[in-house]
């Protein structure tokens, strides 16, 4: 009698029962134990569709990454910067019609001008830290008054840097705050005392009515010159890494959450721990080790975030709140991975792993408000929300969305909590299959 079996792992096998009960057992193995000759275009049907699948998940990822940058300029202009003249003069105006002459080009931001009756230069400071605005450029009060006193001689210094003021919140996506809103902030002040100077000054130097004192000189030669301050309470810019936050930071804890589950499964493969055990225990022991291991990685990112941070000055209540959030952001990114290694077959588990890195990591670099609407999708992932939060603590409180970065990163832990187990389950239940089948050959090849 003749019968055959096949399972996945060791491919297909013919059973011959003689008269005596004495069982012979035939055919190929997966392992390549009965190798067979393969034809060039038979690997090459196999190769290219995987070479293709390559390709087009590496282009999805490079896409989703450059595309931040790509015609960046064109969407600035959705981020507001407040124009506050305390001034009432022609530093003022100078700064107006430098502003309209480029608002909502290329480059440039939508520039508000605010009604000064009713707020004071630490309100529009307040409104930058509070994330209103993205900056201020604020006209000191007596600014004017400070310059002809200074022309006429009845001064006898002048400070050019007590014109223009500017706030930012340079934690706010670094790369693309400098590049788009302080690089304008400076280059619409820089052209209003340009213009100051080519219509008020070049007419007091062309009636001569000035004194020759050095304080006249000063104020001639240079009327104005914009000062940049933060807006929270010490400057961003003295973060040394402040380029890693957002990009690698964002990965590391990722990375160190796969790298736990794929040295998991090999050990529980190779030890046949999920066939030994049942399904209440592996599901107990998922969620302890989803829970600790993930203290120790957000421990470390907290180390090396804030080991490296240079100048800027931190404080105890800084490393534990960012360690908290890093610790949440880094349990969503142990379920997910293990859901996916559970679920995704092993052929396509990189492709996946990677898309989630990749698109984790974009959406971390920039803010969804002033780029592609495409990058909408962004809100999606735990990292945009997780670099949020950190901006409010390293700013201590400033720009603060935790009204919706909190709950959705709760969301985000919660759901995948309640989803890893079904996981765990299949896993469990496939190895187990496996388990059966291997004492059932063993079984069939036994001497009788």
């Amino acid at each position: 009698m003749r019968t055959s079996t096949q399972n996945p792992d060791e491919g297909t096998f013919a059973l011959t029962i003689d008269q005596d009960g004495s069982v012979e057992r035939k055919g190929t193995s997966a392992s390549g134990a009965q190798p067979h000759n393969v034809s060039v275009s038979g690997l090459m049907k196999a190769l290219i569709p995987a070479s293709i699948i390559i390709l087009v998940v590496f282009w999805i990822n490079a896409s989703q990454v450059n595309g931040i940058f790509l015609n960046q300029g064109k969407y600035v202009k959705r981020a507001k910067v407040a124009l506050a003249d305390f001034d009432g003069g022609d530093f003022g105006e100078a700064l107006r019609f430098a502003a309209s002459s480029n608002n909502q080009s290329y480059g440039y931001p939508t520039f508000v001008n605010i009604d000064t009756s009713r707020v004071l230069p630490e309100q529009i400071r307040h409104d930058v830290f509070e994330g209103k605005y993205w900056a201020a450029i604020v006209v000191q009060p007596g600014a004017s008054t400070r310059f002809e006193e200074a022309i006429n001689g009845t001064a006898s210094s002048y400070n050019a840097s007590d014109v223009y003021t500017c706030y930012s919140m340079t934690s706010r996506y670094y790369s693309l705050y400098a590049s788009g809103i302080q690089s304008s902030a400076i280059t619409v002040t820089s052209t209003a005392a340009g213009i100051f100077s080519a219509q008020f000054v070049t007419q007091v130097i062309a009636s001569g009515h000035y004194s020759n004192t050095s304080a006249a000189a000063s104020a001639l030669a240079g009327p104005a010159q914009l000062v940049l301050t933060s807006a929270a309470s010490q400057e961003f810019e003295h973060f040394d890494g402040k380029p890693i936050v957002n990009t690698i930071g964002a990965v590391f804890p990722v990375l160190m959450q796969f790298f736990f589950i794929m040295a998991w499964n090999g050990i529980c493969n190779s030890m046949h721990i999920y066939a030994a055990y049942n399904l209440r225990k592996h599901i107990v022991a998922r969620l302890i080790y989803s829970t600790i291991w993930p203290i120790f990685t957000s421990l470390c990112s907290a180390g090396w975030t804030f080991g490296f941070r240079g100048q800027f000055d931190s404080d105890a209540k800084m490393f534990f709140a960012f360690w908290a959030v890093t610790w949440v952001y880094s349990m969503i990114n142990f379920d997910a991975l293990d859901i996916m290694t559970g679920f995704v077959p092993m052929a396509f588990t990189p492709f996946v792993f990677l898309t989630w890195v990749i698109f984790n990591m974009a959406a971390s670099l920039g803010p969804p408000t002033i780029l592609n609407p495409w990058y909408r999708l962004n809100y999606f992932f735990p990292s945009l929300h997780w670099y949020q939060t950190f901006v409010t603590i390293i700013s201590e409180g400033g720009v603060s969305r935790l009204h919706y970065t909190l709950p959705t990163l709760a969301g985000w832990l919660i759901l995948l909590k309640a989803i890893s187990p079904l996981a765990t389950k299949y896993r469990v239940k496939k190895a187990q299959r496996v388990f059966r089948y291997y004492n059932e050959r063993d079984a069939l090849d036994a001497p009788h």
